[in-house]
């Protein structure tokens, strides 16, 4: 999957050595959290690279109609490799506020950001809106938080149009991330992401 990754990272005109740099400390932070591949439940490095490579697979593909600009694909890139790190998780559903906080916290990943001209509120405002179930109070929440971003984000504050546009973007990823592991295998394959994440969820059987 990573060297599918990085395939794409340079179909999509992001040939930095950031993004691969990103990459690979996205693999070691979770390998070194005990959420490698080895790790039983759905939220893992595979489900987080899985979302990675769609994500970008998928824009590349229907991309004739200029619907992703350069500025889109890269924010994708980065918002899914890390939406779903959050190791000190008590389940295996993890907690949109602790992947921010680590998002937040973290100077490796900052510089790397950094580096790639990428704006951490947008970043922020895409993971955000992976939020599940979109309704509710987790939406209420996620709203409120995605309002400040885009108040803190000097790509936004001013520009209502750019506000739904990544909104959009957002909406973009979170399909991909409910679809991305299933679309990617057989029905073998599905049948134990299903039961995975009903665990994760605690759905009834």
């Amino acid at each position: 999957m990573r060297n599918e990754i990085l395939s794409l990272i340079v179909e999509s005109g992001m040939d930095e050595d950031c993004y691969t740099e990103m990459l690979d400390y996205t693999i070691e932070l979770f390998e070194t959290q005990g959420l490698g591949s080895d790790y039983y439940g759905y939220h893992n490095i595979n489900h987080e690279l899985e979302v990675t490579h769609v994500a970008l697979l998928s824009a590349n593909l229907n991309n004739t109609s200029k619907r992703f600009v350069k500025d889109d694909l890269k924010y994708l890139y980065a918002a899914a490799l890390f939406h779903d790190f959050d190791p000190q998780k008590s389940v295996d559903k993890p907690h949109e506020e602790n992947v921010l906080r680590f998002i937040s916290a973290d100077k490796r990943l900052r510089k790397l950001l950094d580096d790639a001209e990428l704006d951490i509120e947008i970043i922020k405002v895409l993971i955000l809106r992976t939020t599940y179930p979109w309704s509710g109070t987790l939406r209420e929440n996620a709203e409120k938080q995605i309002k400040e971003c885009f108040k803190n984000s000097p790509l936004t504050k001013d520009s209502q149009s750019k506000q739904e546009h990544f909104m959009n973007l957002g909406w973009y990823l979170s399909v991909v991330d409910r679809i991305s592991g299933y679309a990617l295998g057989n029905f073998s394959k599905a049948m134990e992401m299903a039961k995975m994440n009903a665990h994760a969820l605690a759905w009834r059987p």
